[in-house]
C-alpha cells in the first residue's frame, strides 16, 4: 500500500510539472530565475545592470512574469521592481505584450509580438526620469518536436525619457523547452544616448533549468528498494562588456573611454521530486542496470516480474518506452478526446499498446510497416530505433544535405534512410556502435540495450544540452 501511494503521488506531481518556456528572461538585458512549478507563484528573482550614470550598477529585485498561451495568441505581462544596494537608483516598470501565433503546415510555429502598454519610472539619486516614447517589436520561430521544442527570435526596443535619455536594445535569443530541462541564450546590444555622451553595452545571457537525477538506496524494512530523487536546478550566466565615457570631477566628458567586463552568475535551490524503483533481481549486476532502473522508475516498461533484459523489444514496447520516459504520451493521446477508431488493422482498440502506437504515429515518431499494418510484435532494429530517436529531438531536420556515408566500418549495410540519424546520434553519443566501430544496423534491440539508448537520450537532454547553452554565454561572439 505504501509503495502504491508513493507511485501515485509521483505521477500526479510529474504530470502537472512543466518546465518554463520562452519569456522568463524578459527582453531588457537582465537575468532571472525560472518560474516555480506552482502556477500561482509568478514572482521570480531578477537582476539587471543599468548604465544610466555612465557606470555599471547592479539592480536586483523581482520580476512578476505572467504568460498565457491560447490556440492562436499569447499575452505576456511583466512587472519589474528593482533597486541598487543603496536604494538610490530604482526602476518601476510594467510591460504588456501581445503575440499572434501562426502554425505552419510543417508543424512549426511563428510568433509576432506587439506592445500593448509600457510604463517605466527611473529614479537616479533623486532625479526622476519618466518614459516619454517607446517602441517594441519581436518575432520568434518555434520548431516543435516530441522530446523538445527549439525556438529562435529577435527583438528591438527603443525607450526615450525626458531629459534627452534614450536607450535602444537589440536582441536575439535561442532556446529549448522540454520535460527534462529548458534553456535560453540571449545576445543583447544596448545603446545609451544622452545630449552629452553615449555608451554601448554587449550582453551574453544564458539560463538553464537542469534535472539532476540521484539514486537513494532504501535499506530499511520496506517494499521500496530505492528511489530516484529529481532536483530541478537553475544555473545562469550574465556576461557583459561595456564601452562607456569617463568624466571629470565636474561631470565633463573625457575623450578617453571606460571599457570593462562584468560577470554575474545565479543558482537556484532545487525543487525535489521522487520516483520509485521496483525490485529487479534479474537486472542486478547487468551492464545496463542503471538505465533499466531509470526506465522502470518512469514507467517505460511493464511488469517487473517477467522482465528479462536480454529479450528483444517489440515495436509496440519501444513506443511505450520512449513516450513514457519523455513524458509525452498524454500530449499525443487522450482517452477522453481521442477518436476511438483503430488506425491500423493489426492494432485493435483493445490492444495493450493501442494508445502508445496511436501517440507514436500522431507524433510522427513511428509509422506502420505498410499503410494498414503497424506490425506491433515485430522486433525493432538498431536502424529503426536511431531514426525514431532523431525524430524525437528534431535532429532529422538539422541535416541540410543527406549524409551519404557514416563513420562506421559497416556503413555499406546501413540503410540510406537511416544514415543521417545514425551519424547524428553517434556525434551526440546518444547511440553508438561497438568498440570495433560497427553499427550493426539490422541487429534487433534487446530491452536492456533499448533502455540504455533512452537513458543516453535523457542524459543528453538534462546534461549535454544545458551545458552547451551555458557555454554560449562565455564563448559566443
Amino acid at each position: 500500500m505504501v509503495l502504491i501511494a508513493v507511485i501515485v503521488l509521483f505521477l500526479v506531481i510529474f504530470q502537472n510539472y512543466a518546465f518554463s518556456e520562452e519569456g522568463y528572461l524578459g527582453y531588457e538585458g537582465g537575468i532571472s530565475s525560472y518560474k516555480e512549478s506552482d502556477p500561482k507563484k509568478t514572482k521570480i528573482d531578477y537582476y539587471e545592470y543599468t548604465f544610466v550614470t555612465g557606470q555599471p550598477i547592479l539592480l536586483s529585485g523581482t520580476l512578476d512574469a505572467k504568460i498565457k498561451t491560447a490556440a492562436n495568441s499569447e499575452t505576456i505581462s511583466y512587472s519589474y521592481d528593482l533597486k541598487d544596494s543603496s536604494g538610490k537608483i530604482t526602476i518601476k516598470r510594467t510591460v504588456s505584450l501581445k503575440g499572434s501565433l501562426t502554425k505552419l503546415p510543417n508543424g512549426s510555429i511563428t510568433k509576432e509580438y506587439t506592445l500593448s502598454s509600457y510604463k517605466e519610472t527611473l529614479t537616479v539619486n533623486g532625479s526622476v526620469y519618466n518614459l516619454q516614447n517607446y517602441s517594441f517589436s519581436k518575432a520568434t520561430a518555434v520548431d516543435t518536436n516530441p522530446a523538445v521544442n527549439f525556438y529562435q527570435g529577435e527583438w528591438n526596443l527603443v525607450k526615450t525619457y525626458d531629459g534627452g535619455l534614450k536607450i535602444t536594445i537589440e536582441g536575439e535569443n535561442y532556446g529549448y523547452d522540454g520535460y527534462w530541462g529548458s534553456g535560453e541564450f540571449q545576445k543583447v546590444k544596448q545603446t545609451i544616448e544622452t545630449p552629452s555622451w553615449f555608451g554601448v553595452i554587449n550582453q551574453n545571457i544564458a539560463l538553464v533549468q537542469k534535472t539532476l537525477l540521484e539514486f537513494k538506496k532504501n535499506d530499511t524494512p520496506s517494499s521500496i528498494t530505492g528511489t530516484y530523487v529529481l532536483k530541478s536546478k537553475v544555473e545562469g550566466n550574465l556576461d557583459i562588456t561595456y564601452d562607456m565615457p569617463l568624466f571629470t570631477k565636474n561631470g565633463e566628458v573625457l575623450t578617453k573611454r571606460n571599457k570593462g567586463k562584468i560577470q554575474k552568475n545565479i543558482e537556484k535551490s532545487p525543487i525535489i521530486k521522487m520516483a520509485v524503483i521496483p525490485s529487479l533481481p534479474k537486472v542486478k549486476g547487468y551492464e545496463y542496470e542503471e538505465a533499466i532502473n531509470t526506465c522502470f522508475a518512469f514507467n517505460g516498461f511493464d511488469s517487473k516480474d517477467d522482465f528479462v533484459p536480454t529479450e528483444y523489444i517489440t515495436r509496440a514496447q519501444f513506443a511505450k518506452l520512449l513516450l513514457d520516459t519523455l513524458n509525452i504520451y498524454n500530449k499525443y493521446y487522450n482517452t477522453r478526446t481521442t477518436q476511438k477508431k483503430s488506425i491500423y488493422k493489426d492494432v485493435p482498440l483493445n490492444h495493450k499498446y493501442y494508445g502508445y502506437i496511436y501517440a507514436a504515429t500522431k507524433a510522427g515518431l513511428m509509422r506502420g510497416k505498410s499503410l494498414d499494418y503497424f506490425k506491433p510484435e515485430d522486433y525493432i532494429t538498431r536502424s529503426e530505433a536511431a531514426v525514431i530517436i532523431a525524430k524525437a529531438l528534431g535532429f532529422d531536420k538539422k541535416v541540410t544535405s543527406p549524409i551519404t556515408q557514416t563513420d562506421y566500418l559497416d556503413d555499406n549495410s546501413i540503410p540510406t534512410w537511416a544514415k543521417d540519424a545514425v551519424q547524428i546520434l553517434k556525434d551526440t553519443k546518444i547511440m553508438v556502435g561497438s568498440e570495433e566501430n560497427m553499427f550493426m544496423p539490422n541487429q534487433k534491440l534487446t530491452k536492456g540495450t533499448a533502455a540504455n539508448i533512452v537513458f543516453n537520450l535523457i542524459n543528453y537532454l538534462r546534461n549535454n544540452l544545458p551545458h552547451q547553452y551555458l557555454n554560449m554565454s562565455i564563448f559566443h561572439e
